[in-house]
């Protein structure tokens, strides 16, 4: 049995090895102490008793604790209750157990325990994943395999060894092991796959793991590749993310999910919405789809947009000088020199505002007089205007009944414009929040 630790360890690293007590574990914690020196790391053992098989399991702890003690091993011991967290999560006995697993583990590398965690994921392993994702029907990413290092923490030194291997390492030197009798009892998915289906497949295909291992290496590389490709076609701006289209679906789906991840849905997502994204990139522009929590995805133009929709409060404010906030958009309105530049920015004769104007959102019926004259729907003008469907709605408006005079970011209206005459003026900005104070052309 070979292990190459140069990829996962470093100098000075404290790894502990999650010893359960089986072969596999027994082995990679001897090899691990054999090589240690040599290496100029230290090894440590850390055991997590899961609280599912009853005095079977805490003997199975108890034996870790006599071998680190008779062997001068440092042990760091963890106690859970997967059947109590299943039940309260909603999870299988085997997920609640892997979930409280790596929280142990996460839990001994920020306590300053350890640097490293080692599991004892090996070749069939490896290859049972692999088969398992396939048969419930995952993309490529399901079939690249278990990761050799998670998140530089988490390490799996013996991916690339079989199992034969690790068994004749355990009798060629001796090493003492317990068997979990829940590994012999196939009325678990993985266990049925790895007691009843890779063994018939072996019979047929002798190098069958190392077949699935190297397709797994190969789907990594390339997955890693398209990933990568995808990432360029993606933009987040102001809390929403862009995908330009058209792109190739095998690209846009990859492009869809790190989107989804981006705004925060990191495992809510399902295939389904990414194909309806996908579906969209084809429809007609300012068609929209709503997603899982509150993201829509909206078609513009070249370009798919996702973004949370913000709750824009409900109430009016009556229009005066000052400030007012709106989610991720807040907005200024002050008096300024009548000399100042009139083409910069939003300007206006504070004179020609009625006095029961107020600051709010567009509503049905809404109008707005253009510069020049003409009047329009407000639709319609923001359609002129080339304003995306999805901003319309968080586009902070000052009225008069359904007369819209102030579009922040956009336009004031010709009834409110700055004359010779004029001796009042007043400005109004928009500014997203953690971005520097849009001005726009007042003529646009």
């Amino acid at each position: 049995m070979k292990i190459d630790f140069s990829k996962t360890i470093s100098h000075n690293d404290v790894v502990a090895v999650a010893l359960s007590g089986g072969a596999d574990s027994m082995a990679l914690l001897h090899y691990m102490q054999k090589n240690a020196k040599n290496s100029s790391f230290k090894v440590i053992a850390l055991n997590v008793e899961h609280g599912i098989r009853g005095e079977s399991s805490k003997k199975d702890t108890e034996f870790v604790k006599a071998f680190c003690r008779d062997n001068n091993v440092e042990l760091l011991t963890y106690t859970v209750d997967s059947v109590k967290h299943a039940q309260e999560k909603n999870l299988s006995i085997e997920q609640s157990a892997r979930e409280l697993r790596y929280g142990c583990f996460f839990d001994a590398i920020k306590s300053g325990k350890c640097t490293k965690v080692a599991t004892a994921h090996h070749q069939a392993d490896n290859a049972e994943s692999i088969l398992f994702n396939l048969l419930r029907g995952t993309g490529i990413k399901g079939v690249t395999g278990i990761l050799e290092n998670y998140d530089g923490k988490i390490i799996r030194p013996m991916l690339n060894v079989s199992k034969d291997e690790i068994l004749n390492y355990v009798n060629e030197n001796a090493i003492p092991f317990v068997t979990d009798e829940t590994n012999l009892v196939d009325d678990y998915t993985r266990n049925y796959l790895r007691l009843n289906v890779i063994p018939e497949i072996k019979k047929i295909f002798p190098e069958a793991e190392k077949s699935i291992t190297r397709f797994a290496q190969i789907a990594k590389c390339e997955d890693e590749f398209m990933h990568l490709e995808a990432q360029k076609h993606v933009r987040f701006i102001d809390g929403r993310a862009e995908i330009d289209i058209p792109l190739h679906n095998a690209l846009l789906s990859r492009a869809v999910i790190i989107a989804l991840k981006g705004l925060g849905l990191e495992k809510d997502w399902e295939k389904a919405h990414v194909d309806g994204v996908i579906g969209l990139s084809s429809q007609l522009n300012g068609d929209k789809i709503s997603l899982k929590g509150g993201v829509t995805a909206i078609k513009e133009y070249d370009k798919i947009v996702l973004y949370i929709k913000p709750i824009s409060p409900d109430c009016e404010f009556s229009y005066q000088i000052g400030s007012f906030d709106f989610g991720k958009i807040k907005i200024e309105i002050k008096s300024v020199e009548r000399q100042t530049n009139l083409k910069i920015g939003l300007k206006a004769d504070e004179d020609k505002i009625p006095k029961n104007a107020v600051i709010r959102f567009k509503k049905d019926g809404d109008k707005f007089t253009k510069f020049g004259g003409g009047t329009k729907s407000l639709g319609d003008f923001m359609t002129d205007k080339k304003i995306p469907l999805r901003i319309r709605d968080e586009l902070p408006l000052v009225a008069v009944d359904n007369d819209v005079l102030v579009i922040f970011g956009v336009a004031i209206s010709d009834k409110i414009k700055v004359e010779k005459t004029t001796t009042k003026v007043v400005e109004f900005i928009k500014n997203n929040k953690g971005k520097q104070n849009e001005r726009l052309n007042q003529s646009s």
